[in-house]
C-alpha cells in the first residue's frame, strides 16, 4: 500500500497511537465509530464504542494500562 512502512512501530510510535487514540475518543468519540482501514493484508474492520458489544463477554477486553499513555524515549 502506498504510505505504508513494513516495519513494526517502536515503543515510542506505539505510545503515541495509544496517546492519540484516547485524545480521540475524548474528543471525538460521541457514541461509537465502525472505520475500515485498508491494509496491504486487506481491510480491517475497527468498531469502537462506549459500551461493550452485547455479543462479546467483557473478559475478551483488554484494559490499556496507563503506563503504555506515558512517554517512551524508545
Amino acid at each position: 500500500m502506498v504510505g505504508t512502512d513494513d516495519t513494526r512501530m517502536t515503543n515510542s510510535e506505539h505510545r503515541r497511537f495509544l496517546r492519540l487514540l484516547r485524545r480521540w475518543c475524548e474528543t471525538e468519540l460521541d457514541q461509537f465509530e465502525h472505520l475500515i482501514v485498508p491494509t496491504r493484508d486487506g481491510d480491517v474492520y475497527v468498531t469502537m464504542g462506549r459500551y461493550p458489544a452485547t455479543e462479546h463477554p467483557n473478559d475478551l477486553y483488554t484494559r490499556v494500562p496507563e503506563a503504555w499513555f506515558g512517554e517512551d524515549a524508545g
